[in-house]
């Protein structure tokens, strides 16, 4: 069941990206493929907890977007690095 949304662009394409975090189940990124394309989704995390809260930012400087998850009954957790 999806908690949590955030929308940002997670593969620095220019497009904007939605991220759902889930209840006890791994979150997904779906990526905007742009110009009336489908998206394309992409699973991340462990599936532990409530996915209550997302946050975007580019944490280590590289360039990209990372994903912070704010959980109930798991540590909060974040995830660097960019999206394919």
């Amino acid at each position: 069941m999806p908690y949590a949304i955030a929308i940002g662009d997670m593969n620095a394409d220019g497009e904007q990206d939605v991220m759902i975090g889930c209840d006890e189940a791994p979150g997904s990124v779906f990526l905007n493929g742009g110009k009336g394309t489908a998206f394309t989704l992409v699973g991340f995390g462990d599936g532990r907890g409530a996915v209550y809260g997302l946050a975007l930012a580019d944490l280590d400087g590289d360039g990209l977007e990372d994903i912070v998850a704010a959980r109930s009954d798991a540590p909060n957790v974040v995830y660097f690095g960019g999206m394919p």
